[in-house]
């Protein structure tokens, strides 16, 4: 009697991965493209109203960049059709991933209990895991869904928001480079040229903001090993640490608008394509720490009553660009 053969689960995970590992050889990963006209939109569960961490944000930036997307909202077609909006015939759906843990014997299923798009191939507690893959539509691909209001940013909005995050941070900013830029964790301050180096707002907030994303695994910070154990160049864990500053770096610009040019960090491409390749969790490792690293500095931002301090940087910035 011939058994029929089953069929092959979907590996998730390594699907990503090789996708990632296929724009990295391309040179057109979203962390490598600078971005100067579109903002990307840092996607949304539409039926939760939170923006989406770790892989599934980067999955479906990636699907936004290539199929030009500019809605933040994404949904699965049963949300969608509760909604009384009809994903359009033909369209084609983008998988995520939901993680959850089965509640502990004898208590409730709470927030404690369920964890969900932040299961990261980090070690997890012994509890049983609940792995499974959705299909998510973009708002523009349905019909009948209220458009939705995407605002142009402006020069002036660029040093707003690049000013509140540094000023909110609280970090040490010496502009004593001639043609380099990086964050020194002996001494925990960033080292930058002089603004004035720099062409416009946008270059000067993306680099300053990339190396604001290695300030936050300080160990008095987010303690994070890429960045605690090891860190020289050439170093695995140094590639590993300038993966998750760039995906950071690319997280900070959905959020708030401010484009970034990745061009001192394409000499790692090749490093990231050998770690992804070796291990397909590595990718969603470094998204889901890109995301610790941008909550954390948002939290700063949200938390910090420095109000006057940033007004002044702010009058700074505009006359050092000559913005009005």
């Amino acid at each position: 009697m011939n058994e029929t053969p089953k069929a092959e689960l979907r590996d998730f995970r390594q699907e990503v991965t090789n996708r990632m590992v296929e724009l990295l050889e391309k040179g057109v990963a979203p962390w490598q493209k600078p971005w100067e006209g579109a903002r990307i939109p840092m996607p949304v569960s539409q039926a939760t109203g939170k923006p989406y961490r770790g892989g599934n944000a980067l999955q479906l930036i990636v699907v936004a960049m290539e199929r030009g997307y500019a809605d933040p909202r994404w949904m699965t077609y049963k949300q969608a059709s509760e909604r009384g909006w009809q994903v359009r015939r033909g369209e084609k759906g983008t998988p995520i991933e939901f993680w959850g843990f089965k509640p502990t014997p004898g208590k409730e299923d709470t927030d404690d209990n369920t964890k969900q798009d932040d299961v990261d191939g980090h070690d997890q507690p012994q509890r049983r895991v609940i792995h499974r893959v959705y299909t998510v539509f973009n708002g523009q691909q349905m019909d009948g869904i209220p458009s939705f209001p995407i605002l142009a940013r402006q020069p002036v909005d660029i040093i707003e928001a690049g000013e509140r995050i540094l000023t909110h941070s609280g970090v040490i900013i010496h502009h004593d480079q001639a043609d380099a830029a990086f964050y020194r964790p002996a001494t925990d301050s960033i080292h930058l040229p002089r603004r004035d180096q720099f062409q416009d707002a946008t270059g000067y907030y993306g680099t300053a903001l990339h190396e604001l994303a290695h300030w936050t695994g300080h160990t008095s910070r987010l303690n994070r090993p890429t960045l605690t154990h090891s860190y020289q160049f050439g170093d695995p864990e140094y590639a590993k640490e300038e993966l998750r500053a760039e995906l950071a770096s690319l997280f900070l610009a959905a959020e708030r608008g401010i484009p970034h040019n990745p061009e001192r960090h394409a000499a790692y491409a090749a490093s990231w394509i050998k770690a992804l390749q070796n291990d397909k969790h590595e990718i969603f490792r470094a998204a889901s720490d890109a995301s610790g690293a941008t909550d954390y500095l948002l939290n700063l931002e949200r938390s910090a009553t420095q109000e006057g301090e940033h007004s002044y940087r702010v009058r700074e910035a505009k006359t050092a660009y000559r913005y009005r």
